[in-house]
């Protein structure tokens, strides 16, 4: 028999346990015997553990009892063998797991393997811990030729210090940590050996560090490897990394890094690696290797997809082209390359609510062809300056929201600077121009400012300044586990309501991230964002108004944490007349007006979410989410009023282009109703249930708890995380 992986240890491990929860006959195969005589582990007991969970010593086993659950269980329900020959490596794997943790004096006292029953054995172990051995002295050697300066920076806060417990984990990145400081100082030849001389009888330890950082270097020549036939010269590479591993420079590992970043933002390169060459010890200078590969500079992709929440449904056709070298730059400077154009598509059918509603001709829901065309062009390097881009944009697009439809576009034309590598600022000139429609019943009951836009065939018209400040410090965009993530969105210009009126809006954002656990499966994210339009009667268009819900807030759909406008639903027995109070259809169907989000002037969002990676490329996740969206300016928002809560679970499972997310959200009970204005409409509809059981009833206000008249509950599908 083989010996089991240890529970949750190892990649392959893992990797198994998705196959057999895929497959029911994988599990069938976990219960046959591996050999005729071969006993099921009923219970494997652990005594004298103190200092060390027992659960967390038997994760570090092959060994390890079946579970209470059936053998054909999926995932969680298996069948563990007796094996001598894995047993015996477990007796000695646990007083290692224990010196690991800094307990040489732990021994097995007593070890037992009793029958229980034909086919069934019981494992007992009785350990003794002892006292953990302790660091007494830690002495360097080597580093005294170095400046002072340098010695205490080398050794400021390692992870070893006189008194605490003495860990093998610590010790090995005490080794490491130190040596890379050393290289980031310019010692790039820097080794760090070491020796710990463990009394495990006075539970003491004795560590030496022998330090050989040889001369401080500064960066040298650069040299770029590119492929036979490649179009980016390799001048222009070393052009673009030049100022981060500048000749003459110290020489830090760091440094690298940046200029290893900065070639791959070219966008043209597959690959790329930055390193350091043999060091010369006669001009102690380090030279700089850069090693690219080419991606292709064309590229077509086509695709589809779907999104489905309780609120919208759309199906969709999606298609990209890229050229990574147009050459239209050359038209202005000779120099200039890389310039790079990007026609993105989407061709699409949306069905509101739902497509069942449609299906059933219900008077609230309705259904289109949607469609967005992106038009994106980018000359880098502009003006010669290597943190500057020039960026022009043409959005043309048709959607359908539950209140009003819009088809037009926006142009934009602004300049991207990359002052350092984790700051970007950017600039752009935006021309929005939309023409809205809406229901009859919209139309003809609710005045023009609530939408703060002109209707059909009137155009609603802005034109503003725009000015984006982002700080991220994430380890991954796509799926952050450490770091943090800083912007503040400051736009002003002049949008045309009913007057052409001047405008301000200021958006900050904070968002952290920080991982802890074993191998770090457990991360706990947090974000804060804050929106406020500044001005004197806060008439704004309601495009560029705050809406919230969906991944945004969870505890509603999408864009339905917002300010509400109650309007009268056609009656289906006599077209052309509206309902402003509720009806019972000639077919037994209730129908009455209907709630419709129009956006709010100021917004607060806040999430708290636990992500834990369960195995493979599955995370559970538990969240908390906050958010408040009014008409009022932020600083007169009524917080206990309109500032929602909701909790809830999710399940993500990772692909290449982002985690597919599905959340479910329960709103608490804290706060008062939505606003709505409902003028000129006696009743509409309250949904107190949650998710497909909304038991929707029909009230002359909303009802008393919070958020109404929105369900308590929501569910979202979508790929990428929350934040």
């Amino acid at each position: 028999m083989t010996p089991r992986a240890p529970r949750w240890g190892a990649a392959g491990a893992r990797r198994g346990l998705v196959a057999a929860a895929l497959s029911f006959a994988l599990a069938g195969c976990g219960h046959t015997p591996p050999t005729p005589d071969a006993r099921e582990v009923d219970d494997f007991t652990i005594e004298g553990t103190s200092a060390l969970e027992e659960s967390a010593l038997k994760d570090k086993l092959l060994t390890d009892e079946s579970s209470w659950l059936p053998w054909w269980f999926p995932v969680w329900g298996r069948t563990e063998w007796f094996d001598e020959t894995a047993w015996q490596a477990d007796l000695r794997r646990i007083t290692r797991v224990y010196e690991a943790h800094g307990y040489y004096q732990a021994r097995i006292l007593d070890e037992q393997v009793n029958p229980n029953g034909p086919g069934h054995v019981k494992l007992w172990v009785k350990v003794f811990e002892g006292q953990p051995a302790r660091i007494v002295s830690l002495d360097f050697t080597g580093l005294s030729t170095l400046p002072a300066e340098h010695q205490e920076a080398a050794k400021a806060k390692l992870p070893l210090e006189v008194g605490h417990v003495f860990l093998e984990e610590e010790w090995v990145k005490g080794k490491a940590l130190l040596a890379s400081r050393l290289r980031e100082l310019g010692y790039a030849e820097a080794a760090v050996t070491g020796e710990a001389l463990v009394d495990s009888h006075a539970a003491k330890v004795n560590l030496s560090l022998d330090v050989a950082g040889g001369p401080r270097y500064r960066f040298g020549q650069i040299f770029v490897a590119t492929d036979s036939g490649a179009q980016v010269p390799p001048r222009l590479i070393a052009d673009v990394a030049g100022p981060e591993v500048q000749p003459g420079d110290w020489y830090s590992e760091s440094a690298l890094a940046d200029a290893q970043a900065r070639v791959f933002q070219m966008g043209v390169f597959a690959g790329v690696k930055v390193t350091r060459g043999a060091p010369n010890r006669e001009t102690q200078t380090v030279p700089t290797v850069i090693d690219v590969k080419e991606a292709p500079f064309r590229s077509v992709r086509l695709g589809g997809g779907a999104s489905l929440d309780m609120i919208r449904n759309e199906v969709r056709l999606v298609g990209e082209f890229t050229h990574r070298n147009l050459g239209l730059a050359k038209l202005f400077n000779r120099n200039y390359l890389l310039d790079k154009l990007s026609v993105k598509g989407k061709f699409g059918y949306a069905f509101l609510p739902n497509v069942f509603q449609v299906a059933a001709a219900d008077p609230t829901s309705k259904h289109g062809v949607v469609f967005r065309a992106l038009t994106e062009y980018t000359v880098p390097r502009a003006f010669g300056l290597r943190t500057v881009d020039f960026f022009s944009s043409l959005d043309v697009q048709r959607n359908l929201d539950v209140t009003y439809d819009y088809a037009g576009g926006d142009l934009k034309l602004g300049f991207l600077w990359r002052p350092l590598l984790n700051l970007s600022v950017v600039t752009t000139a935006n021309l929005s121009l939309y023409f809205l429609t809406t229901k009859v019943s919209v139309r003809d009951n609710v005045k023009p400012e609530v939408l703060g836009c002109p209707l059909y065939p009137e155009a609603c018209v802005t034109t503003f300044l725009d000015v984006l400040v982002e700080w991220d410090k994430r380890d991954d965009k796509l799926e952050p586990r450490a770091g943090y993530y800083a912007a503040l969105t400051t736009s002003g210009g002049l949008a045309r309501t009913d007057v052409v009126r001047p405008f301000l809006r200021l958006v900050p954002e904070v968002r952290g991230y920080v991982s802890f656990g074993e191998e770090r499966r457990l991360t706990l994210a947090a974000k804060l964002r804050l929106g406020s339009f500044v001005g004197a009667d806060l008439n704004t268009p309601a495009l560029l108004r705050f809406f919230s819900g969906g991944s945004y807030m969870r505890g509603f759909n999408q864009r339905r944490l917002s300010p509400l406008v109650a309007v009268p639903v056609e009656d289906p027995d006599n077209p052309g007349t509206d309902l402003d109070d509720v009806k019972v259809t000639a077919s037994g169907r209730t129908v009455g007006p209907e709630t419709l989000p129009v956006g709010g002037n100021s917004l607060i969002e806040a999430s708290f979410e636990l992500r834990w990676n369960v195995w493979g490329n599955l995370v559970l996740s538990l969240f908390n989410d906050w958010g408040l969206v009014t008409a009022e300016p932020i600083f007169r928002a009524d917080l206990p009023k309109y500032l929602y809560t909701a909790i809830g679970a999710g399940l993500r499972y990772r692909t290449p282009i982002g985690p597919i997310r599905l959340d479910v959200g329960y709103r608490l009970p804290l706060g008062a109703p939505q606003q709505v204005d409902a003028s000129g409409v006696k009743t509409f509809r309250n949904d107190p249930g949650c998710l497909f059981w909304p038991a929707s009833e029909y009230h002359p206000s909303p009802m008393d708890y919070a958020g109404a008249p929105d369900g308590r509950c929501a569910f979202h599908l979508s790929i990428g995380e929350a934040f």
